[in-house]
């Protein structure tokens, strides 16, 4: 598979990750601050722990290139547009499974910290321009 039909499945897949996010958005729109955030990111990892374990269960049935093409279109395409938390989750798990315990922690901590921190001083920027 090309990297241009690779491109092409995480931009379809991504668009419809984006689009039922923004519909979870509009659903919940009366709902407290960050609770439609919360419920799409919960979700998010949801899915693609699902989709994930599933593919490692039933690897065996499929050819490279089929899996590939599945992985492309659920986990990056679809829970990336969805919620990009689901991705970070994902990857904290499999330092996790891989027994690096002290990267998976610091992995995690660091993640949420510098998105908070890297958040709040894009704010500040932003609104200082």
């Amino acid at each position: 598979m090309n990297i241009w039909v690779r491109i092409t499945l995480v931009a379809i897949a991504g668009g419809l990750g984006a689009a039922a996010r923004y519909l979870i958005v509009l659903l919940l729109k009366n709902s407290p601050l960050g609770f439609a955030t919360w419920v799409i990111n919960s979700i998010g990892c949801l899915v693609i722990g699902i989709l994930s374990g599933w593919l490692a269960n039933n690897s065996c049935l499929w050819n490279e290139q089929t899996r590939t093409a599945f992985t492309l279109l659920t986990m990056t395409g679809f829970c990336g547009g969805f919620s990009t938390f689901s991705s970070f989750t994902l990857d904290s798990v499999k330092y996790y499974e891989a027994g690096q315990f002290l990267t998976w922690l610091i992995f995690g901590a660091m993640t949420i910290f510098v998105g908070l921190f890297g958040c709040a001083l894009g704010y500040y920027i932003g609104k200082h321009i």
